[in-house]
């Protein structure tokens, strides 16, 4: 992003809303000024209001994830719905991931929480599209899981922990996740599984009232 439209996000993450002439630095041509403002306009991100100008509803949707020292974009953790769900026969869901990270692992079928839904809403959703399943679902807790590789990042993320029985429907066996499949779970803790996953297995096994959290780390 050009060093002008940074610098109108920031007056307006500061001053919430102005017009043209408090935005404007002085000593910047008025006609390559207007042309970065009119960018953000198209963009919308920014939006005109009479004489004055002010975040759009996308607008502060983006600089909620910028860094307010540099306004550059924050590598932000993920946040998912994990789905347990076992059959009559007592057997667990799982799926084998197809790509990276964790491509070739096991463990139980997730995804990414869409902007605007619910966290049951979320799980549902990823439950139909990766499995063709269906459950009545209850929210069990949360897990916060770090991954790391040689001292360095791999994964973060916020998993909100949905477990449901006897689920309706036919299984997908093949998405673009990789291949869904039921098995009953002997160990746990083996190296085939996703890293956190033993820890969230045996919390989902307590009987225990209310929600679990747990904050996990692991090293590939």
């Amino acid at each position: 992003m050009h060093q002008l439209q940074r610098h109108i996000l920031s007056r307006l993450i500061n001053l919430g809303s102005c017009r043209y002439r408090d935005l404007k630095p002085k000593e910047v041509d008025g006609n390559l000024f207007t042309y970065h403002l009119k960018q953000l306009l198209e963009a919308q991100l920014v939006e005109r209001s009479a004489n004055t100008y002010k975040l759009s509803a996308s607008g502060l949707r983006y600089v909620d994830r910028l860094s307010l020292s540099d306004l550059k974009e924050r590598i932000q953790p993920k946040i998912v719905s994990l789905i347990a769900v076992r059959n009559r026969r007592g057997d667990w869901l799982l799926y084998k991931r197809g790509r990276q990270p964790f491509k070739g692992m096991v463990g139980f079928p997730y995804g990414k929480t869409h902007l605007g839904e619910t966290v049951l809403e979320a799980a549902k959703r990823e439950l139909w599209e990766k499995t063709g399943l269906e459950a009545d679902l209850t929210h069990r807790g949360d897990a916060y899981v770090t991954v790391t590789r040689d001292e360095e990042l791999v994964s973060v993320m916020l998993a909100h922990v949905f477990a449901g029985k006897n689920p309706r429907g036919s299984l997908k066996t093949n998405s673009s996740i990789g291949n869904c499949f039921w098995a009953k779970i002997v160990k746990p803790d083996a190296k085939v599984f996703f890293p956190g996953f033993a820890d969230i297995f045996q919390l989902l096994a307590k009987k225990t009232k209310g929600r679990f959290f747990t904050e996990l780390f692991y090293q590939l």
